[in-house]
């Protein structure tokens, strides 16, 4: 009997024991613990000044260590990276990255986007802090938190300084805010630049609008401002356009320019076509395992074809010329080709 009693004590007890153990508070995230994030490149002091010319290239890159919660398998950390104006406490911030990465690339247009954004003038230089948000979800903010801030000046570039001309149309909904643009270059009416209609547009007729005056059809080549009539072209592809609201004419609905790149890599003899980037409003394509080779050079072309052929100034300040020179690539490589035709003289940029 005594031996039953102990074997039923020691039944208890186990049984108390197993009972404690499932009572256990689960691990609890300690935000006391946590690590905040720190950026670690550029470092604080650090001085831009953004370019027009190279709106599309890396203007650096930001690395930062990884923020350390006190609890493991947890949901990948995402971090936000936000600016705002020097002694401004981040009151009206915007965010530049979202990535759960521990770096990121920055380009040029999208910071000079940002900058603008935030009330700085073209050609300015101003301080700017950085700070990095670390969190788990959106779902809840207790896992935020921030590093320390970081301030750095910046000069963004004027992203509109010629007077333009937007050109909506069917094949892009009507929508003058997401519309095309072509610029007065020289502001003397005359306004220039390259419209691409897609295959699968409804169909093609457009106006030229300056957002209060809209010029429709007023017979071939001519515009006219009171018109119901809409303008057109004859189908998809790209036209470079002339519109002279002096004399109220037009240009360049005649025949389509399909661009390519042509080089020595491709013995001179085929081209690689470029698409277009409705959103930027450039041509571009990127090319693989170009050899490297002292001669190794290329130019721009239109319709598979030397009659319209552009190459580089001499000497080359990324603008273009009708057949100008071979644009050396002596590095081979992957390289992506970048054409424009919204700047006063059609210009490129290869980016590798």
């Amino acid at each position: 009997m005594k031996k039953i009693s102990i074997f039923i004590i020691v039944l208890i007890g186990l049984g108390l024991m197993f009972s404690c153990e499932k009572k256990e508070a689960e691990p609890v995230l300690d935000m006391s613990k946590t690590q905040k994030a720190t950026l670690t490149s550029p470092e604080g002091g650090s001085s831009f000044i953004l370019e027009r010319v190279k709106m599309d290239s890396v203007l650096t890159t930001f690395v930062w260590n990884a923020a350390q919660y006190n609890l493991t398998h947890l949901e990948d950390v995402k971090y936000s990276i936000q600016m705002d104006l020097a002694d401004s406490n981040f009151m009206h911030s915007r965010e530049l990255i979202n990535t759960a990465n521990t770096s990121s690339e920055i380009i040029q247009v999208d910071l000079n986007d940002l900058l603008l954004g935030l009330g700085i003038f073209p050609d300015e230089a101003r301080d700017v802090e950085i700070r990095i948000l670390s969190f788990l979800n959106s779902a809840s903010d207790y896992s935020n938190i921030y590093s320390d801030v970081t301030t750095m000046n910046f000069t963004p570039y004027s992203n509109e300084i010629y007077p333009k001309l937007w050109v909506p149309g069917e094949y892009q909904g009507w929508d003058l805010a997401t519309a095309p643009k072509i610029f007065d270059f020289d502001t003397t009416g005359v306004y220039k630049g390259y419209i691409y209609f897609p295959e699968d547009a409804p169909n093609f007729e457009f106006k030229f609008s300056t957002g209060v005056i809209n010029y429709g059809f007023g017979g071939d080549g001519i515009l006219d401002p009171n018109s119901d009539q809409n303008l057109t072209v004859p189908g998809p592809g790209g036209y470079n356009v002339v519109v002279n609201i002096n004399t109220l004419t037009w240009t360049g609905y005649e025949a389509t320019e399909s661009w390519g790149v042509i080089g020595e890599w491709l013995a001179w003899a085929e081209d690689v076509n470029m698409e277009w980037d409705a959103t930027k409003q450039y041509l571009h394509v990127t090319v693989e395992n170009i050899p490297a080779a002292e001669n190794q050079r290329f130019k721009f072309r239109a319709n598979d074809a030397w009659i319209i052929n552009l190459g580089a100034n001499d000497p080359d300040d990324g603008f273009l010329t009708p057949g100008g020179a071979d644009i050396p690539i002596p590095d081979g490589g992957t390289i992506t080709f970048i054409l424009r035709f919204t700047t006063p003289e059609p210009s490129y940029e290869i980016i590798k």
